[in-house]
């Protein structure tokens, strides 16, 4: 089985055993929910050009969370689903460009309900078939990478915009 790891962030998603990576995952939502209110007058601001803001983080952090709830409802519902392949950067940029406008409390109620429904569902299911497989473009992946890969991306975010915030605090 291959897991979701990150040397950047030391994310390791082998170190989490079933009801962890459901517990972190559900504490997605409060977790961003606090950085959010917690970035005060810095909520949309980029420390840098090519550095997202707070609120562009989350509501990219919502947008995974979204796309992996669909991916995991997928996988368990069809046998081995195909879906096309992900155009990364380019989808990326698009969806960012309206990020900055967005309200923050909807985008933290937003994601705390997506990661919840994202738990739920892998709960009901029970890890037993967390083996299920989904194949998107070429790559064929399980409801348990999928799980480990939302939680990644949205700690991951979430370290980026604590970094973030200390830079322009620092800057101000």
């Amino acid at each position: 089985m291959e897991h979701e790891r990150c040397e950047a962030c030391s994310f390791d998603g082998s170190s989490y055993q079933p009801d962890q990576l459901l517990g972190a995952i559900r504490d997605l939502g409060p977790r961003w929910r606090r950085v959010l209110l917690d970035a005060g007058a810095e909520l949309r601001l980029r420390p840098a050009p090519e550095t997202w803001s707070a609120l562009e983080y989350a509501a990219h952090s919502r947008d995974v969370t979204v796309l992996h709830v669909f991916g995991v409802e997928q996988a368990l519902t069809v046998d081995e689903p195909r879906l096309p392949g992900i155009a990364g950067d380019d989808l990326v940029q698009r969806a960012a460009a309206t990020y900055e406008a967005e309200d923050p409390d909807s985008v933290g109620t937003e994601l705390e309900e997506s990661a919840r429904r994202l738990a739920d569902l892998a709960e009901d299911s029970g890890s037993r078939s967390w083996s299920r497989g989904i194949i998107i473009g070429e790559s064929r992946s399980d409801v348990r990478f999928l799980l480990e890969h939302a939680l990644h991306d949205s700690q991951h975010h979430l370290l980026d915009v604590e970094n973030g915030l200390v830079e322009l605090r620092r800057a101000h």
